[in-house]
């Protein structure tokens, strides 16, 4: 009879004898898996590696309606825009309608207002001038301050200054009724979350560079600062980590926060290098990294207040050769505006091209549902389903702010 495979040569019924080493292998592989479970429970394990957005593709416009017929009938909520032209500042409904001159003779780079009576603050050639609703001007804070930033809601106002010939951060609190100063240790770029009452700001080392003017080196911060009108502010994000996050001499060029100020978008790079926004939460942590196409570096940087829900927008403008330089409304050179959300992380183009070419201005509506952007052409404004480009009739200027009540 033949033999299967495996048969034992003789059948054997008695127990297996004892085997100490098998036992004492399986014991110990026992107690080596249990050991590491015990240690993944106990032992912390580092945070996870921040979501970074994917960019986007900048070279080509998306395909956009350009249709001005769809303006007059879009629901555009947020009230009037604020534009700067031929030395006026102007409001003006989007479709046109209702063009009102708030100030003769001022030339505004920024603006806080107007309230509800229609006054307003307007950095003015570097001037913080309060602007009444019948068109009287007052200068306020010291006489000899130079302020490059402008941002505040209601009286309280943070202005920072320009460089040229005052310490890069010797910024202003103001009181936009009394004019009173108060010195506060930042400079700029400065930002304001209006509802949660946190300016931002920029603070040392400060690094002169080359790239930002022609010809000239301007001074620029290696680390942001956050606050409260009456406290001291705090550093957010250091220079060690500013730069181990954006990369060997980088700067910070632009800074955003949120409604709530629980987020923080800063613009980070140097000029010639890679640039990119990082957005922090409250307590400094990298929440995102949205790298910028080659050669493009960010112009604006702002949020939307929308109840419930907020999202970022970056415009970012092209930098290379002789661009890099240039005044904004000089470029002849494109760009895009990108949204990130925070709740989904996602992120969409809204739009690019021929709109961005020579932008020179930018702002979110005080409802949060659209977004603006101006340029010789016209200015183009992008709501959350529908796209609406406005040719050079019926508005034209550059665009300060979309706001309805900030106000002093």
């Amino acid at each position: 009879m033949g033999r299967l495979l495996g048969d034992p040569e003789v059948w054997d019924d008695s127990p297996a004898r004892p085997r100490p080493a098998v036992r004492g292998l399986a014991g110990l592989a026992i107690g080596a898996v249990a050991g590491l479970l015990v240690a993944l429970a106990v032992v912390p394990r580092p945070a996870p590696v921040p979501p970074q957005v994917t960019l986007p593709p900048a070279a080509e416009a998306p395909k956009l309606p350009v249709e001005k017929q769809i303006l007059y009938s879009a629901s555009l909520g947020g009230g009037p825009l604020v534009v700067t032209r031929s030395g006026r500042l102007e409001a003006v409904n989007p479709d046109g309608t209702d063009r009102r001159v708030l100030a003769q003779n001022v030339r505004a780079r920024a603006v806080v207002g107007p309230d509800r009576a229609g006054v307003l603050v307007a950095l003015d050639s570097g001037v913080v001038t309060r602007v009444e609703a019948n068109g009287a001007t007052r200068r306020l804070g010291p006489g000899n301050f130079v302020a490059a930033g402008l941002v505040g809601s209601g009286r309280q106002l943070l202005a920072c200054p320009d460089p040229t010939g005052q310490p890069p951060d010797a910024g202003l609190l103001l009181d936009a009724a009394s004019g009173k100063a108060r010195l506060l240790k930042l400079g700029c770029p400065v930002a304001w979350a209006a509802r949660a009452g946190v300016f931002a700001g920029a603070g040392g080392p400060w690094t002169r560079v080359e790239g930002f003017r022609r010809a000239a080196t301007v001074p620029k911060g290696g680390s942001v600062l956050v606050g409260r009108p009456g406290k001291a502010p705090r550093v957010l994000l250091d220079a060690k980590r500013l730069r181990r996050l954006a990369g060997k001499g980088a700067v910070v060029d632009g800074l955003a926060l949120s409604p709530d100020a629980k987020l923080v978008a800063v613009s980070a790079g140097r000029p010639g290098g890679p640039w990119q926004v990082l957005v922090l939460d409250g307590d400094g942590r990298r929440v995102t990294s949205i790298p910028l196409a080659p050669g493009h570096r960010p112009a604006w940087i702002g949020w939307s207040d929308r109840q419930g829900s907020t999202a970022l927008a970056v415009a970012a403008v092209d930098r290379r050769g002789d661009l890099a330089t240039s005044e904004l409304a000089a470029r002849q050179g494109g760009g895009y505006v990108l949204a990130w959300q925070p709740e989904s992380g996602g992120s969409r183009v809204l739009t690019s091209g021929v709109p961005m070419v020579a932008a020179d201005g930018f702002a979110w509506s005080s409802d949060g549902d659209s977004v603006a952007v101006s340029s010789p052409a016209g200015i183009l404004i992008v709501k959350q389903a529908v796209v609406v480009y406005t040719t050079a009739s019926p508005v034209t200027g550059t665009l300060i702010t979309w706001s309805s009540g900030a106000a002093p």
